[in-house]
């Protein structure tokens, strides 16, 4: 009998007027169980009480929210993966969340399927970046087009229909001769299709490249 993994629990901390757009994204998410929204002023309190396994914190300044007691703040979040979603990225910005140890960091424009990858991702202990896309007045429609994505984030080649496949495969942890045996081809062909999709997407690694997936909607959550 398979055992579905218990949804992750979310604490949503986002400025009130950006709140509205991305309640439903979350709250229809499969495997996210969304907690109640918590203001930049109890944060770190509902962080502690509630153990969250994720929060997602959505503003356009974070020195509203950096501004509170420092070792309170790194406290909470050193215990609990954090996505920051900001409205303006700058080196300063990612030292700061850095000290505060917050790891991923994405624009306010960011997709749906981006922003539930980057949770996962940042649950499983990586770090997803994204550069901001240009002026978009829905966050949930913004392009995934390279000519709106900065170097960080774009794809150096688009992956055919069998490495897109192969991709998913390696996210579910397949090995190259359970890949082979999947799609009925030779363990040799399966480990060239991994060498070409890493290369593809710029990747060092099959953990990488999953990830890199993952924030591309090419793996699904």
């Amino acid at each position: 009998m398979i055992t579905r993994p218990k949804p992750l629990r979310v604490l949503p901390c986002f400025d009130s007027h950006l709140w509205t757009p991305f309640v439903s994204v979350l709250r229809s998410a499969v495997g996210v169980d969304l907690l109640s929204f918590a203001p930049a002023s109890t944060l770190v309190y509902r962080a502690l009480s509630d153990e969250p396994d994720a929060i997602v914190i959505g503003t356009e300044d974070f020195g509203t929210i950096a501004s509170q007691n420092d070792t309170d703040l790194m406290e909470a979040l050193s215990s609990t993966p954090t996505v920051l979603l900001s409205g303006r990225i700058h080196a300063l910005l990612r030292k700061r969340a850095a000290s505060l140890n917050i790891r991923s960091i994405l624009p306010l424009q960011v997709t749906a399927d981006q922003l539930l990858a980057a949770i996962q991702a940042t649950v499983a202990g990586l770090t997803v970046t994204l550069e901001p896309f240009g002026e978009t007045g829905d966050p949930f429609t913004a392009s995934n087009k390279a000519d709106r994505i900065g170097p960080a984030g774009r794809l150096a080649e688009h992956l055919t229909a069998r490495e897109t496949v192969v991709l998913r495969l390696m996210a579910l942890g397949l090995g190259n001769k359970e890949i082979a045996s999947r799609l009925d081809i030779s363990e040799h062909t399966a480990k060239f299709h991994v060498s070409s999709i890493l290369a593809k997407l710029g990747a060092a690694s099959r953990t990488e490249a999953v990830t890199i997936g993952m924030t591309r909607g090419l793996v699904a959550i």
